[in-house]
């Protein structure tokens, strides 16, 4: 017997009209910044009715002189703005698929994912206007470019391929109309087309439809989710680019929650500026925004702290730099969890009801609880293991807001434009999904019996060292909780006896001498916590660190550096050896000596 209950569709459309009715007042606040050149002031505010009536007049423009009337796929090329929020909405309620575009990856990956996509327009920045014209030289689907802002379109003309018409953002929407007969679109429909970042070969993509963002725009409203919350000021610094900024512009329109954008600048001095003239209550971000910010207030004192929590995620979570939030500012970091392929927000890190001390402290440097939403296995050597701390494996995710497969692009056949990405044949990645339908996410880690994840390292960043494994996430962590320490990365080292050891790819704080004595007094300091055949004898001080284009550790990149002899690497004492490697105590591996 089937229910009494009506079916309508769930859509982005919904959430649009509702959060342009509703909370049509509601502000969307794009911080420009002082001194950038910028024709605007600092804060340029318009209202969630100004971003629907604009939505509206975009999508009759590219309908009516774009020709775009079916699934054809409009890219972005921009920063977080009220305007990347009128295309993304205009796009895809029209029927469109929206698909941002990185500019902080690689020129050739971000125009593979074009080819791939099979992009017909794309909206870009001015700023980024040089940068997408080379990366267009080799495509072949993109007939038009959009400017944004009211700058003439002849004057970067020139700048891209032959063929391609350019248009102003401003000039193409101006006199249309504000109202849209939105079409009522199956819930399955693809409404967005997001990419892995491909540090592990060709970008993958990934479509998400409107049911998918609609339930995960719900998800996000809950108590054990962000809880996003009318009225509470939300600060966004995931890009829209990265999985459309976790969804939090689509739940914000739901609950009338304003939003910061910040555009280009998410340097720790602008930021700060933002936050003391917009007072934001909640704020997300890769956990190295919000490492350089504590930097900057801790010589730029705020005259007054408005944030009360920032959800930190894309990659892990230093325990450290949630102790200091709290014990300086009583802001509480949490830790989310989530990927590309799971919508993003996948688990956050709220300790249970009740929870206190040690316990709650556990939970809280965990990658959170699981939702229902989201049902999970941990499995290792192909078994899965019972749920507990004890066990550890790979985490398998399954659920409506998980992917079922990477898109499969027409142009990604033998011979198409697609098909190849730097030499190689792009694989369809069929191994990340196993044969009874779960993701396989990569991660390695345990799930309490209460449901909470604790990742202990990407599979391919787990360092195997004599038959046994070390996380590299948790020397990560314990050697960013040294005050001496900025940042650090573990990377696996070659070694004749253990086949792998650790590698500290490490920034001193400012005084700090990169010295050999400096690399064993943080290795010392690592004692107490962790057993000592585990402990880095191998380390390298460097001035910064390679970051992807979220904000992870580039650990492909630094073991490129590595094979290249880039790094001045100091050897201490190893497991096992009972006296010093030479008479005068650790050594230092120049150049050519690691080579």
């Amino acid at each position: 017997m089937l229910s009494t209950m009506m079916d309508i569709p769930l859509s982005l459309t919904r959430i649009l009209e509702y959060g342009a009715s509703v909370h049509g007042n509601t502000t969307v606040t794009t911080w420009h910044g002082e001194g950038t050149g910028s024709e605007f002031d600092p804060a340029e505010e318009v209202t969630f009715r100004d971003i629907a009536a604009r939505a509206a007049a975009f999508a009759h423009a590219i309908h009516d002189d774009l020709g775009i009337t079916g699934d054809e796929r409009v890219g972005s090329f921009m920063w977080n703005c009220a305007e990347h929020l009128e295309v993304m909405f205009g796009t895809a309620c029209k029927g469109a698929i929206f698909a941002p575009l990185n500019k902080q990856l690689m020129n050739d990956q971000i125009r593979h994912i074009i080819n791939h996509a099979e992009i017909s327009a794309i909206v870009c920045d001015p700023r980024l206007a040089q940068q997408l014209g080379k990366v267009l030289t080799g495509t072949t689907s993109v007939a038009s470019v959009i400017i944004t802002g009211a700058q003439p379109a002849q004057q970067f003309a020139h700048l891209f391929p032959r063929g391609v018409e350019v248009y102003s953002y401003e000039a193409l929407i101006d006199g249309r109309s504000t109202v849209y007969d939105w079409p009522e679109l199956d819930e399955r429909t693809a409404a967005a087309l997001c990419y892995s970042t491909g540090t592990t070969g060709a970008p993958k993509g990934v479509l998400y439809s409107h049911r998918s963002l609609y339930l995960e725009a719900m998800q996000l409203r809950s108590s054990d989710s962000l809880c996003i919350t009318h009225g509470e000021t939300f600060l966004c610094c995931i890009p829209i680019c990265h999985v459309l900024s976790w969804g939090v512009p689509f739940t914000c329109f739901m609950t009338g929650t304003p939003l910061v954008l910040p555009d280009a600048d998410v340097s720790a001095p602008t930021l700060a500026k933002a936050i003391a003239a917009t007072s934001p209550r909640v704020a997300h971000g890769v956990p190295t925004i919000w490492i350089q910010l504590f930097v900057h207030y801790m010589h730029h004192p705020p005259e007054r702290m408005t944030l009360t929590e920032i959800y930190a995620g894309g990659s892990p979570v230093p325990p450290q730099l949630i102790k200091m939030w709290e014990e300086r500012y009583g802001v509480d970091v949490v830790h989310v969890w989530g990927m590309v392929e799971t919508s993003t927000v996948g688990s956050v890190a709220r300790p249970p009801q009740g929870a206190s001390g040690d316990t709650r402290w556990a939970y809280r440097v965990s990658q959170g609880r699981i939702p229902a939403s989201l049902e999970y296995r941990v499995v290792n050597d192909g078994q899965v293991v019972a749920r507990t701390d004890r066990n550890a494996g790979e985490l398998q995710v399954r659920g409506n807001l998980v992917t079922g497969s990477y898109y499969h692009s027409p142009t990604a056949e033998p011979g198409e434009i697609a098909s190849e990405f730097r030499g190689k044949q792009v694989e369809a990645a069929e191994d990340k999904f196993t044969a009874d339908g779960w993701l396989r996410t990569g991660d390695v880690g345990s799930v309490t019996k209460d449901g909470f994840l604790t990742v202990e390292d990407r599979a391919r960043d787990v360092i195997r060292s004599g038959g046994e494994w070390i996380y590299s996430v948790q020397l990560e962590n314990l050697i960013m909780s040294n005050s001496r320490v900025v940042e650090a990365a573990v990377i696996g080292y070659p070694d004749k006896q253990w086949v792998e050891r650790p590698l500290a790819v490490t920034v001193l704080a400012e005084g700090v001498s990169p010295t050999i004595e400096t690399a064993e007094s943080l290795r010392a300091s690592m004692r107490k916590e962790l057993p000592s055949w585990m402990l880095p004898e191998y380390w390298t001080f460097v001035k910064s660190i390679d970051k992807t284009s979220v904000g992870k550790f580039d650990k492909k990149d630094l073991r490129a550096h590595l094979a290249e002899g880039e790094y001045n690497i100091i050897r201490l004492k190893g497991p096992g050896e009972s006296q010093r490697l030479d008479p005068t105590g650790p050594t230092e591996l120049n150049r050519e000596t690691q080579q």
